[in-house]
């Protein structure tokens, strides 16, 4: 009888730890991961971005920095206002 006692005790803290540590937010981590399949396939869609100068979504741009440390991302029909301003490409 003492020994059914004992195992019922036993058996009870076994459920009580176990229901606490899953109740406990810190020790769960499938909420914050991020799946990198959708990750990848958000970057491989160029033509996204405007160019800076006409605001059109020409497809690829071509970056340059200005003379006071800004980027700007412009598309060849803008290429001309870069090579007129000495703009640097990068």
């Amino acid at each position: 009888m003492l020994a059914l006692l004992a195992l019922g005790v036993v058996y009870y803290i076994a459920q009580k730890k176990k229901t606490s540590s899953s109740s406990n937010p810190l020790r769960t981590t499938s909420n914050n991961v991020i799946s990198m399949d959708s990750h990848r396939k958000a970057k491989q869609s160029p033509g996204e971005q405007p160019c800076s100068s006409c605001k059109k979504k020409n497809g690829k741009l071509i970056f340059y920095a200005q003379d006071n440390g800004t980027v700007v991302g412009l598309c060849k029909d803008c290429q001309s206002k870069a090579k007129k301003r000495d703009m640097l490409p990068l």
